[in-house]
């Protein structure tokens, strides 16, 4: 019995994803070997959201993977420096995904350190969005690709259940605050 999510996990509902995706371990194959750690926060973002790339149902050249069904990834640019990993969620049509904010660093740690060389503290080397971009190297590239294809360089995988899940607001954004969609996962040691 394996534990790995299925093709059916990323066709639900948006924030049941965000929430279920936590305790899950993120594993990317990478040019300098297999890294990854377990998804400790997330947050959820749908077309009925201004905070939404996809709100209101606007589908433009940017925000086109979140309307492929879901499990594909959806990766974007912001403040003309970083990169964002989300999964897109529910059917296809619909723009919604999950933000991966954070990693717990399970596999490769000695090369998430290499991309992340001036961080010395290991609980801040993939606490953010950007910082598990940078220290996973996930290629840009993989944008609108399918999480369950054949070469695709990633496994999901259920290894842990939070012993608590916060629900917070969501950061960085200005419209759409009100909503606690962000969530983080406290795990017994």
């Amino acid at each position: 019995m394996t534990n790995r999510l299925s093709p059916s996990f990323f066709k639900k509902n948006t924030l049941n994803v965000a929430k279920e995706l936590l305790g899950t371990e993120l594993l990317y194959e990478s040019d300098d070997g297999q890294v990854g750690g377990i998804i400790s926060e997330t947050e959820a973002y749908t077309e009925d959201d201004p905070a939404c790339h996809a709100f209101k149902g606007k589908k433009t050249p940017r925000n086109a993977p979140m309307f492929l069904n879901g499990g594909h990834i959806y990766i974007y640019f912001i403040y003309g420096m970083y990169h964002c990993l989300n999964f897109v969620t529910e059917k296809e049509g619909v723009g919604a995904a999950v933000l991966i904010r954070e990693l717990i660093p399970t596999k490769g740690l000695h090369i998430i350190k290499q991309h992340r060389s001036k961080i010395k503290n290991e609980s801040q080397l993939l606490n953010g969005p950007s910082k598990l971009m940078i220290g996973l190297n996930i290629k840009t590239s993989l944008n609108g690709t399918y999480l369950w294809h054949q070469d695709s360089p990633f496994q999901l995988i259920k290894r842990m259940t939070p012993t608590k899940i916060q629900q917070l607001e969501r950061i960085g954004i200005r419209e759409g605050i009100e909503k606690k969609w962000r969530f983080k996962a406290k795990f017994d040691n």
